[in-house]
């Protein structure tokens, strides 16, 4: 999953045992939603509109979002246990249905199950051979997005294709975005991201949990997103659209955000122009649409998310100078 590493661990521990049957799970579950009771308050708040659905695409804070709408602000133990015992096979554990019931019993008050923690979204997609919750709308079993979406505005995060390969590559994740551990070693940035695009370019294009899939995917009619999110501004972006659309009680704070973190240093700068040639190619329609819907046309422009930490070198005078600059 796109998590801090130091949070692996902890969802290793979290999924041990879950061969064990549905009554563990259930109980694992109930106990999450007595320890959600004491933690949040009781009174039922009724807020305007939330007309939202979310969708989830790879390497986008989707999990921040989610962990905010189900456990609310500062709660992300919660969160983890809650997607540690979705993750178990359902077969094995508890029916989806039977599932959602404990969910909506653990999630704070006026929450919402999107995305990861949504039991029928981890069937796996017979076009991509990711789970739903990867996968873009398009390619749901009419049913299930009919009945995850519901008519709601369906709303998702997009971000500058460059940046987001620089995050999958620190990332380090295997089956999620990838690890590139001999690349790691060294911050070599530009060879990790040629080798994701070779990759992709060569037809493997559901690799990694769908994460090199172009942005532009979950866009696509049908159950595709209306409401984009501002990548780049995040998490002030994703708030103010939450709160526009009335979920008051779901507000991301800096110490919320899931992001990577290993070498720390490298951005979308050090990218050569033959890579960025590459990813251009690759993610042509998702230039398109941060020109469309927020104005950022520059396909050659270099960025970093400045609202989360260690999302930007530290040393950016620096960097700009040697950043590369392509025509």
């Amino acid at each position: 999953m796109y998590a801090p590493m130091r949070w692996l661990p902890l969802l290793a521990a979290l999924g041990a045992g879950q061969d064990e049957g549905g009554e563990g799970a259930e109980t694992q579950l109930l106990q999450l939603s007595l320890h959600t009771q004491l933690v949040q308050p009781q009174a039922v708040v009724e807020y305007p509109r939330r007309d939202l659905a979310f969708a989830h695409v790879p390497y986008n804070f989707g999990h921040t979002v989610e962990e905010v709408a189900f456990a609310g602000s500062g709660n992300l133990f919660s969160y983890l246990t809650a997607m540690a015992i979705g993750d178990a096979p359902v077969s094995t554990i508890l029916p989806s249905a039977r599932q959602l019931n404990l969910l909506e019993a653990a999630m704070q008050p006026q929450g919402e199950i999107w995305g990861h923690l949504y039991p029928s979204l981890h069937v796996v997609s017979n076009v991509t051979g990711c789970p739903l919750y990867f996968t873009p709308g398009k390619h749901w079993p009419r049913d299930i997005a009919e009945s995850y979406f519901s008519n709601k505005q369906i709303f998702g995060l997009l971000r500058d294709p460059y940046e987001r390969l620089v995050a999958m590559f620190r990332g380090g994740v295997s089956g999620y975005g990838g690890n590139f551990a001999e690349e790691l070693k060294t911050c070599d940035v530009d060879s990790a991201v040629r080798k994701m695009m070779l990759q992709y370019l060569s037809g493997d294009i559901y690799a990694e949990g769908c994460t090199f899939l172009p942005q532009a995917e979950f866009f696509d009619p049908p159950f595709g997103i209306t409401v984009p999110v501002d990548n780049r501004w995040f998490p002030d972006t994703a708030n103010d659209v939450l709160a526009k659309h009335g979920y008051t009680n779901m507000r991301i704070a800096t110490e919320d955000i899931i992001h990577v973190f290993n070498c720390n240093e490298v951005w979308a700068g050090d990218l050569s122009c033959d890579t960025k040639a590459l990813v251009r190619e690759v993610y042509a329609r998702d230039f398109e649409l941060l020109c469309k819907f927020f104005g950022y046309c520059d396909v050659h422009e270099n960025v970093c998310l400045q609202k989360v930490p260690l999302m930007c070198p530290r040393n950016m005078s620096q960097k700009l100078q040697t950043a590369s600059r392509c025509t």
